[in-house]
């Protein structure tokens, strides 16, 4: 039977099902009748056997409703032992954390992969792979997609979230899921700010066409503030910690992290200088965000949100099912209430944006048998069975057949924000973008605290990024 973690999960009441236990339970059993003997060849050169073949895998929310992360590959398992015809069969040792940290599961994989003792599959952000490319915690994938190239969807996998697979040229990871970082707004406060119903739902439009610009949403905010809509430094709401969030307005303005041609990593001065003014005078200037926004306790900046005191603010596409699942907020009362949007551009006529964080399946090089790892994965990379992580966790698709998908078709709330991908950036692929992220963050904080200028803190911190990673990054 899968192993299964459950850190978190009890609130939001997901159980392994009565069906899926049986199916599990039911393959091991018989697996585990079938002798072992020396079979094909696996691409590191390790006989697969034709018996029971024990894959294991991690994977992390951390939101709940992410939970399909493992029982995907869980089902993949019968998709794959169908295909292997007897022979052999493969059973699935997944587990699931929720409620916990990034940087936690991170540090335990990285002991794990030192100690020799990783699982065989790990699921993480796509930029997590760099930092494991070097000392080959992760092995390339180019080859196994090739050879396998028809099995699962991986042939429909939408072709920029290849590109975030990549460092220099080879590929580690094969994409999971995806999502955009709208800019959500409530409805319910621009009507008691006068604004008609067909103004407030053709929003979303007027951002795409450039004609609603940063600046009329400044002032925005600035209104509902000053007729008491909401209070002081609750027009607009940021993320509260470091994330790929944060560089929506760093390339709002130009900004570029990664040259395309070497694989450093890049730093526009005047771009970042203009992403700091745009939190300076939010907080410090125009006062529609609070100081406090820095380190917020994410259940604070949730259940101010949902209790509707904040005016826009920022969050992913999957938190729609999150605000349902944790908070108990009904979906048509979202739907009612909240709206969702592009980044508008930095001015008039401009071009909005949004950042996605795609997750990746990666095989260790720790997996005795890599072949059947990614072909497991690539079996879990169906329409049917991402569209059940999509519409259970608000994750958006990444095969193009998945629009054809009864499942997803079927959700609303997909179907309207899939255009985001169209604008979509990412964040680098890039062994040191670890440090690249905290000193950008650090000094972040710094302008929202009026510690620094932007222009203080643009000087610092690209002193400090170089004297860090030397010539991996490149200035404008």
């Amino acid at each position: 039977m899968s192993k299964h973690t459950f850190a978190g999960r009890e609130a939001g009441g997901y159980r392994l099902s009565r069906r899926q236990f049986l199916i599990t339970t039911g393959a091991a059993i018989a697996a585990a009748a079938c002798s072992t003997q020396v079979g094909q060849q696996s691409p590191s050169g390790a006989a697969v056997p034709a018996g029971t073949v024990n894959l294991s895998a991690w994977t992390i929310g951390p939101d709940a409703p992410s939970y399909y992360r493992r029982d995907n590959l869980v089902s993949a398992a019968d998709l794959l032992n169908k295909k292997l015809g007897g022979q052999t069969q493969v059973h699935v040792d997944a587990t699931f954390e929720s409620g916990g940290q990034w940087g936690d599961y991170l540090q335990k994989f990285t002991l794990a992969a030192e100690a020799k003792t990783s699982p065989d599959i790990i699921l993480a952000g796509h930029e997590n792979l760099a930092p494991w490319v070097g000392p080959s915690y992760v092995i390339p994938l180019d080859d196994l997609i090739k050879k396998f190239q028809s099995e699962g969807g991986l042939k429909d996998v939408i072709p920029t979230l290849w590109d975030a697979m990549k460092l220099k040229g080879k590929t580690y990871g094969v994409p999971q899921d995806t999502e955009a970082r709208p800019m959500y707004y409530r409805k319910d406060l621009l009507a008691k700010m006068g604004w008609s119903k067909d103004k407030i739902d053709g929003l979303p439009d007027a951002v795409k066409k450039g004609d609603f610009a940063w600046p009329d949403l400044v002032a925005t905010a600035k209104e509902a503030i000053s007729k008491g809509i909401v209070g002081p430094g609750m027009g607009w709401y940021s993320r509260t910690s470091k994330g790929a969030d944060i560089y929506m307005f760093y390339y709002q303005n130009g900004g570029v992290m990664q040259d395309d041609a070497t694989g450093k990593l890049v730093v526009v001065k005047d771009a970042l200088q203009k992403h700091y003014q745009v939190h300076a005078d939010a907080v410090r200037n125009d006062k529609i965000m609070t100081q406090a926004i820095y380190g917020m306790d994410g259940k604070i900046f949730d259940q101010t949100v949902m209790d509707g005191k904040v005016l826009f603010f920022n969050a992913g596409t999957w938190k729609w099912k999150d605000w349902q699942t944790t908070y108990k907020i009904v979906d048509q009362v979202l739907w009612d209430n909240v709206g969702f949007m592009l980044i508008p551009a930095a001015q008039k006529g401009g071009k909005p944006v949004t950042v996605s964080h795609p997750l990746a399946y990666a095989v260790t090089s720790n997996a005795k048998y890599p072949e059947l790892a990614f072909r497991l994965i690539a079996n879990a990379t169906t329409p049917e069975l991402n569209s059940k992580h999509s519409v259970t966790s608000a994750h958006l698709a990444i095969l193009s057949t998945q629009k054809d998908d009864p499942t997803y078709k079927q959700d609303k709330f997909l179907l309207a924000t899939q255009y985001m991908l169209d604008y979509t950036r990412f964040i680098p692929n890039h062994a040191k973008f670890g440090i690249y992220d905290d000193v950008l963050y650090r000094f972040l904080g710094a302008v929202e605290q009026g510690q620094v200028t932007p222009a203080q803190a643009v000087d610092s911190a690209v002193k400090e990024i170089q004297s860090q990673v030397g010539d991996e990054i490149i200035v404008k």
